[in-house]
């Protein structure tokens, strides 16, 4: 990370109309959220990948259910980090959407910490949220899944509202963040491997508009070669040297 490109990136953002952020779970890994992907991530185990595959609610709804509850547990122990913070406050300088593919929600408790109004699009849903995965409805996201909940409209089992392996995304939040992807100037790629699709195809969507592409991630990704800009970096440092170099800042 030099900063001659960190000046660089602020001068996009500075000039920029419209910036689409396409989120990955690097950017909550300084939080303590492992990350999916990489020596170390979730999906080097293969126990939880099967987890994390649709059907598991079907042939092993109690393991399921409590793996997921072991993991919303640990989300709300867990705080921002400092590049969600940064984030939130760089989105008052344009026009930003964020699309994400973390289901752990700390960027909006920044954003909410820093009074800001941030729209998240979540790709892959939220394990904030609690559903019935038979007719769909909403439930109290304070119910421990665990105990296997079941809906009071109708007895179905309920579950956290995130898209497993093999399920649909949620078309409001892919639409909303493909409408966003077409009119961007400025797509930041943050911590993401850029190999889990149709998500991934948002920045390729942005780049054939005609937007800038800057990738921030320690690693090389599967979209690096389409990125104009890249800082082999955490997102939790760079972000905020980044903010450092605005002219508000």
């Amino acid at each position: 990370m030099t900063d001659d490109t960190i000046r660089a990136i602020a001068e996009s953002f500075e000039s920029a109309r419209e910036v689409l952020v396409f989120a990955g779970s690097g950017l909550s890994a300084e939080s303590g959220v492992p990350t999916f992907r990489g020596e170390d991530g979730l999906f080097s185990d293969e126990a939880i990948v099967e987890l994390a595959r649709a059907g598991i609610l079907e042939r092993e709804p109690k393991r399921a259910l409590e793996w997921y509850e072991k993991g919303r547990r640990r989300i709300r122990e867990v705080e921002p980090n400092p590049g969600h913070y940064a984030l939130a406050r760089l989105s008052q300088t344009a026009d930003y959407t964020v699309a994400t593919q973390n289901v752990d929600g700390l960027l909006e408790r920044a954003a909410d910490a820093e009074s800001v109004e941030l729209p998240v699009h979540h790709l892959h849903g939220s394990l904030d949220r609690i559903c019935c995965r038979e007719c769909g409805a909403e439930a109290d996201a304070s119910l421990d899944l665990s105990e296997m909940p079941t809906c009071e409209a109708c007895g179905g089992l309920l579950r956290p509202d995130i898209v497993l392996f093999g399920e649909l995304l949620p078309d409001e939040a892919f639409d909303a963040s493909a409408r966003a992807a077409a009119s961007a100037d400025v797509c930041l790629l943050l911590g993401t491997s850029g190999l889990v699709y149709p998500a991934a195809g948002l920045p390729e969507r942005a780049a054939e508009a005609g937007a800038e592409l800057i990738e921030i991630n320690p690693n090389p990704t599967e979209l690096s070669e389409r990125c104009d800009t890249i800082v082999r970096g955490k997102t939790g440092e760079t972000l905020p040297a980044i903010e450092a170099e605005m002219p508000s800042s």
